[in-house]
Parts: C-alpha cells; sequence; structure tokens
C-alpha cells in the first residue's frame, strides 16, 4: 500500500536522493579502488538524480501556476489572487521550496563535473563523489520534509478528500519584483560553492594519503567559479538592500539585522579565499590556507542558511522564521568539522615549516598581503560573533542579550582602515618603489590619525559611547568619519597608479582588460566603504502627523503640514484606496467554479439564458453547466447581462435539471460587472495611498505617491516609500497612512546612489577579470 504523503514529487525526490547516494558511493570506489568499472553507471546515476530534482522542481513551479492546492506547501505560499509572478516567486517562498531550489542547482554543478572532460583523474572521483553525497543529503532532507506534502496529511483534521478553493497567500514582505531575483542569485551562487568545498576537502585528503593533489589541476576552473559566486553573491546582496530600501522600509540598506550579517559573512569568507587562492596560483604560497579557505566557504554558506533558516536568531525577516530540519543542522556539522579538522591537522601533523627567505624583510609585498587576508577573516568573525554571543549567553545562562551595531561598526572600523592601508601599501609595492610606498603609507597613517580629530560638529563621531561601554567602543567611537577618507582615497589611488603603471607599453589587450577589471574592483570598494561610512552618520530623519487625508480626496486644496524641527513642509492631496483582488477578479467563471469545492461562490458570467423552475428563477451563465437561481422577486435576471453574484452552491439535481451547480443569490447579493456587490467582497489587501509633495523651504524635494498596504489575513502591513534621488544623496519619504492621518518620515541619504556606484564599480571589475582569463585561457 502507497502511503498517503509518498506524492509524485516526493517520489521524484527519493529517486534523486537514492540516484545521487549511489552515484557518490560508486564514485567514492572508483577513487578508493582506481577503477573506472562503474563509470557509466555513475553517469547515469548522477544524470538521473539531476533530471529527477529538475523535474520536480518544474512540476512544482507547475502546481504553483495553476494554483493547485492539494498540497500544503502550495496552500501555505500562494493564491489565486497572485499575478504570475509571484506565484513563481512563492516556490522559494519558505523552507521546502527554497531547500529544493538550491537542491536542484547544486545537483546540476556536481553532475556537469561528472560529466565534463575537464575533470578527469582519480583525485576528481573524490572531489565528485563529496559533491553528489552533498546532493543526497539535500535530498533526503526533502523527503523527509517535503514541498510535495498533501495537505490531508500536513493537517490530518481535514476531511478527506478536501481541496482548499484558494491558497493562504504569500508573505506580504516578499511580494517585491527583487524577490523574484535576489533568492535565485543566492542560491546559484551557493551552489557555485560546492565544488570548491569538495576540492579543498579531496586535496587534505589526498595529501594525507601522500598523493598528488587534484587542487592544483582544477585551480584555474576553480578561481572563475569563485568569481562568478562573488559576483552573483555580491547582486544578492545588492538586490537585497534595494528590496529593504525602497519597499520594505527596515530604515536603510543595511541594519545589522541577522539575516543581513548572515549573508555577508560568506561573502567575507570568499572575498578572502580569492584573494589566497589567487596569491597561491601565482607564487605557490599559501598552500594550505588556499585550499583549506576555498573548503571553508560552503560551510559559512550553511551557517548562514541556519541563520535565516533557523528561527533562533531574531530577526524582521520574519518570513524566514520557522523550524528547519536537522539535515541542514547535520551538514553544518559535517562541512564545518571537515572543512577545520582536516586543515589543522594535516598543518599539525604533516606540513613542512616553511622557512622565510633570508634577504627578505620583514614588511614585504608577502606580509602586507597577509595582513589584507587576514582582515577579511577578521572582519568575518566579527559578524559570527556578533551573531553567536546572544545565542550562546542565552543557553549557557538564560540571560537574553543584544548585540546592536556599535558591535559591527566600531569593531570593524579599525580593521577596514588597517586593510585599505594595507591595500594601498601592497598595490605601491608592486610598482618596486619600497621606500616611497612605505613613506606614502607612513604619511597617510599620520593623515588618518589626524583626521580622526576633526570632527566640526558632533555628527562627524563614528558613535555616541556611553562611560560604561568598552574600551574600543569609547575609543573608535569617538573618532571623526573623516579618518575613513584619506586610507580610502590612498588605496583607490594607489590602485589606479598601479594600473597606469602595468598598462603602460603592454601591446595585450586582453591584459589590459583584466586590469582593468582589477581597478575597478578596488576603486569601487573604495567608494563603496567612504560612502557606507558616512551615509548613515550623516542622514537626518523628521516627521509629521497629518489628520483628516480622506478629506483631501474630495478638496482640490492640498493639506499643508509643517514639519516640526525641520525645514520641511507636507502638501498632501489626492487621498486613494485600491484593493486587491478587486471583486472582479475574485469572481470566477463558471469553469473556475466547477474546478473547486465551495459551500459559498463569488461567481461572474453574462446571462444566456432565462427560466423558471418551481416558482424559481433562473440564469445561466456562459452557456455552462452553473446557473444563478433566486427565490427573490426584486432579482431581475435578464439576458446579455454581465454580473457579480455571490451564495450557496448547490448540486443542480437540487431543482432536477441537468445543470452542474446552481448558485442560489439575491439583490443584496448581485449586481452587473459595471455595479457589483462589493459590500459582499473582503479583500486581501487594501492600499490606503496619498499624493505629497516636500518642500524644504520653498524649494520641492520630493513629489510623488506614499501608500500604506494593509492585509487583513495576516494582520501585517507594508509601505511603499517615495525616493528622490539626487547626486548628493536621497530624499527618503515613508508614512503609515489610513482614512483619518497619515504619519509621514522624511529621511535623507547622503551618499546614497555612491553606495550604488561602488558596487557596480566591483560588479563590473570582478565580470571584465572573469571574462578576460576565460578568453586567455581558451586561447
Amino acid at each position: 500500500m502507497i502511503p498517503e504523503a509518498l506524492t509524485l514529487g516526493t517520489a521524484l525526490i527519493a529517486v534523486a536522493a537514492f540516484a545521487s547516494g549511489l552515484a557518490a558511493v560508486m564514485l567514492l570506489y572508483g577513487y578508493v579502488s582506481r577503477s573506472e568499472e562503474f563509470r557509466r553507471l555513475t553517469m547515469a546515476a548522477a544524470g538521473v538524480s539531476t533530471l529527477s530534482l529538475v523535474v520536480a522542481h518544474g512540476y512544482l513551479t507547475y502546481l504553483f501556476v495553476v494554483g493547485d492546492y492539494t498540497y500544503a506547501y502550495v496552500w501555505q505560499n500562494s493564491a489565486d489572487y497572485l499575478s504570475l509572478l509571484y506565484r513563481i516567486t512563492g516556490v522559494y517562498a519558505n523552507h521546502e521550496g527554497s531547500i529544493l531550489f538550491w537542491a536542484t542547482l547544486t545537483a546540476v554543478v556536481a553532475t556537469w563535473t561528472v560529466y565534463s572532460s575537464h575533470f578527469e583523474g582519480r583525485g576528481s572521483r573524490l572531489a565528485q563523489s563529496i559533491s553528489l553525497g552533498i546532493v543526497a543529503v539535500f535530498a533526503t532532507m526533502l523527503v523527509s520534509q517535503s514541498p510535495f506534502t498533501p495537505i490531508e496529511v500536513a493537517y490530518p483534521d481535514t476531511p478527506a478528500g478536501f481541496v482548499p478553493p484558494d491558497g493562504d497567500g504569500l508573505n506580504p514582505l516578499l511580494i517585491d519584483p527583487w524577490m523574484a531575483i535576489h533568492p535565485p542569485i543566492t542560491f546559484a551562487a551557493y551552489a557555485l560553492l560546492i565544488v570548491p568545498f569538495a576540492l579543498g576537502i579531496a586535496h587534505f585528503v589526498s595529501q594525507f594519503r601522500g598523493e598528488v593533489s587534484v587542487f592544483d589541476e582544477w585551480l584555474e576552473s576553480m578561481v572563475q567559479w569563485l568569481r562568478v559566486s562573488w559576483l552573483l553573491l555580491t547582486a544578492a546582496i545588492v538586490f537585497g538592500g534595494i528590496w529593504a530600501y525602497g519597499v520594505l522600509g527596515w530604515g536603510g540598506f543595511w541594519s545589522w539585522d541577522p539575516v543581513e550579517t548572515a549573508v555577508l559573512i560568506p561573502w567575507l569568507g570568499l572575498t578572502a579565499s580569492l584573494h589566497a587562492i589567487n596569491r597561491y596560483g601565482k607564487t605557490g604560497e599559501y598552500p594550505i590556507f588556499a585550499p583549506a579557505s576555498a573548503a571553508l566557504i560552503f560551510p559559512l554558506v550553511i551557517f548562514a542558511t541556519t541563520v535565516v533558516r533557523s528561527g533562533v536568531f531574531r530577526s524582521v525577516h520574519s518570513f524566514a522564521a520557522g523550524g528547519i530540519g536537522t539535515g541542514i543542522l547535520f551538514l553544518l556539522g559535517v562541512t564545518g568539522t571537515l572543512a577545520i579538522v582536516l586543515p589543522f591537522g594535516y598543518w599539525f601533523l604533516r606540513a613542512e615549516e616553511t622557512q622565510r627567505p633570508a634577504d627578505e624583510p620583514w614588511l614585504s609585498r608577502r606580509t602586507v598581503y597577509h595582513g589584507a587576508v587576514l582582515a577579511f577573516g577578521v572582519l568575518a568573525f566579527i559578524s559570527i560573533w556578533g551573531l553567536s554571543f546572544p545565542v550562546l549567553r542565552s543557553a549557557a545562562t538564560g540571560v537574553e542579550v543584544a548585540v546592536g551595531q556599535d558591535h559591527y561598526n566600531l569593531w570593524s572600523y579599525p580593521v577596514v582602515v588597517l586593510g585599505l592601508l594595507a591595500g594601498g601599501l601592497y598595490a605601491l609595492l608592486d610598482l618596486r618603489r619600497r621606500r616611497l610606498a612605505i613613506a606614502a603609507t607612513g604619511v597617510v597613517a599620520v593623515l588618518t590619525f589626524l583626521a580622526a580629530f576633526v570632527t566640526p560638529s558632533a555628527n562627524w563621531y563614528l558613535s555616541d559611547p556611553a562611560a560604561h561601554d568598552p574600551l574600543v567602543y569609547r575609543i573608535v567611537g569617538t573618532a571623526s568619519v573623516l579618518s575613513i577618507v584619506p586610507p580610502a582615497a590612498f588605496f583607490a589611488g594607489s590602485w589606479i597608479a598601479r594600473y597606469v603603471s602595468r598598462i603602460r607599453g603592454v601591446p595585450s589587450r586582453w591584459f589590459k582588460l583584466r586590469e582593468t577589471g582589477i581597478v575597478l574592483l578596488h576603486v569601487g570598494g573604495a567608494v563603496l566603504i567612504v560612502a557606507v561610512s558616512f551615509v548613515y552618520l550623516f542622514s537626518t530623519s523628521a516627521s509629521v502627523a497629518v489628520i483628516g487625508v480622506g478629506e483631501a480626496a474630495d478638496n482640490p486644496e492640498p493639506i499643508v503640514e509643517e514639519v516640526p524641527d525641520s525645514e520641511y513642509t507636507v502638501a498632501v492631496s489626492n487621498y486613494e484606496t485600491t484593493e486587491a483582488p478587486t471583486i472582479e477578479e475574485a469572481a470566477r467563471t463558471p469553469a473556475e467554479m466547477l474546478a473547486v469545492s465551495e459551500d459559498v461562490s463569488l461567481v461572474r458570467g453574462e446571462i444566456t439564458d432565462t427560466d423558471t423552475i418551481e416558482n424559481t428563477a433562473v440564469a445561466r451563465l456562459d452557456d455552462s453547466d452553473v446557473w444563478l437561481a433566486s427565490s427573490d422577486a426584486a432579482v431581475d435576471f435578464e439576458t446579455g447581462t454581465e454580473v457579480i453574484a455571490r451564495g450557496p452552491v448547490f448540486g443542480g439535481q437540487s431543482l432536477e435539471t441537468d445543470a452542474d451547480a446552481y448558485v442560489y443569490t439575491d439583490t443584496d447579493n448581485m449586481g452587473t460587472l459595471e455595479d457589483p456587490p462589493t459590500d459582499v467582497h473582503e479583500p486581501r489587501m487594501v492600499s490606503h495611498e496619498i499624493d505629497l509633495t516636500v518642500y524644504d523651504g520653498d524649494e520641492p524635494v520630493a513629489e510623488g505617491t506614499i501608500a500604506e498596504q494593509e492585509y487583513v489575513n495576516s494582520e501585517m502591513n507594508t509601505n511603499d516609500a517615495l525616493i528622490e534621488r539626487g547626486v548628493t544623496g536621497d530624499t527618503y519619504v515613508v508614512g503609515q497612512v489610513d482614512e483619518g492621518g497619515a504619519s509621514i518620515s522624511i529621511d535623507t541619504y547622503p551618499l546614497a546612489n555612491q553606495i550604488w556606484l561602488g558596487t557596480v564599480l566591483m560588479m563590473l571589475g570582478i565580470a571584465i577579470v572573469t571574462i578576460a582569463d576565460t578568453t586567455v585561457r581558451r586561447r
């Protein structure tokens, strides 16, 4: 007997779990026995695994598109009123769907390495076995926590065979175009990191066995994969920032929320790893750290997923709260242990001590580079500790504590300054002008120190520490934000000077293109750091309450209010409300009505026939088998009229006719399409919108519409902000609006566009470097 939980989708995932597990075992056997005996079977199993997951994901997407609420996951994360974009978005809106999406992408990457002729040899079998083993864990996790669990299994009290006529809806916070691309890009970046992890682990296993490592053989390919992953992860973070800034009104681009911090940790680890592996490829330095860093990124990704999905960490990302499968925790434990214990064990037991060249000065390019790489590691640790400390403290003592923004900002600030100085010094040392480079760095360091005391007003202090705060908070917090400018300018200028020096006289256009990408990366980083440092310190906020905005709908004169403690004035006009879905959108066609099971239905259609049966007036809709019926003498069914009607649904046999269903209605529950019975319809969302103009003195600085959406079923509100962009900063207006009044906040964010400029330069830079290196390799 087939269990009710074993649906088609779950069966596909189970096949993927078995096939990927089988492929992993056969690959491991091939590695241990030095045999290619099961090569074809291995390829077939890997292919079946990936195909099963792709079909399962496609099937789940289809269920969302057509609104099949047989499955609990579909019902929980979709609804008929959603547009096609957000029905597709709902697929990865919660745990099961997002893990399935991640597992599918990971399987595609892992299987591609099995089929590609670039990844042959014994060592490759071990790396491929590890990759497919992780796919097997993902798939096994999804078998036990399947997105294809029938609703009657997930909710045992549900009557047998019951299918809800409509979904519960998508979390309102996720109804945004950026949601459509932010998670897929994030999971694509995560999926690409599976192979560097496997290569790093395979490298140390090979080293312990005294064999040649496959790490060097795959090095060039892996660097490209890491770069693409870095590009995607950067884009994902930027899109998340835009999403939070433009739509959600969470207080800017970044607030060190646990979920935001979590996604930064693998990005910092990835950045450090790229630097280490790049150095290893050129000079052979970092023989342990380079493969170890490649292996460590994937556990950092799992850690970030644990933060996002566990619900243990307090986050405004309420859509991410909830339970998490033990599979993720198992994966975190296993991959984290392997990525830490193997490199450390090899370093402790087998590694030969490297000797520093006798003529190498202590302040060499190598040591400076070490410092820059170390800075990324320290920044990642600051974030990890900031996330973990409250949880560890609560678990150990039961006392709940919070780690605020000061922890991240003030601990990170000196590390960033030192990192900029080290990066600038390294670029100048690359020009082989050692004394000049050290002297320039020394001068900039002095300027940085002096700038820390230049504070034209209290706003220039990095923070406002209290007397009982830690010493580092009191020291760094009372420094001026101007201290970031000298090292950032030095960093950008040094890399520009290095760029000019290196491309001068070099005929290769691909070399020039690659160097262009490198300089864009570093200049973009400097622009980003300065902009982020200034944007919050100099942001301003003012607010005002406007009473009676509902009257503005009929009043040609706007309501004008001065904003207290500011130079702003707001003029409010044109209050409107919009509903979603409207009654026209919510009403079903006769065919849609027959496809669902409802005791009471809202139906629409054109009356194509009328009759009277047993003193009851009836009207056929759209020549279908659905009829309206009414004993209300005031109801006038007229052929050719398009109507919307609501009422109890009865089978056609109740009036001894061949109709499939009757909807019994009356004058209060029926109207024409032009004048529908709106009182019988409760929308899911009501949006309150006002037009406004913000004046700074007599100068208009922002003009447009702000809105607040009230989601009735979920008791949640979201806001549409008005963002007036300028060269020197944004004017950001958001408000809570209803018919009675509006509470309007006006914020200014200086250098906001420079944040986007910095990230665009960085992404453009890594893309150029990747393209240039790929082209050179193919030649």
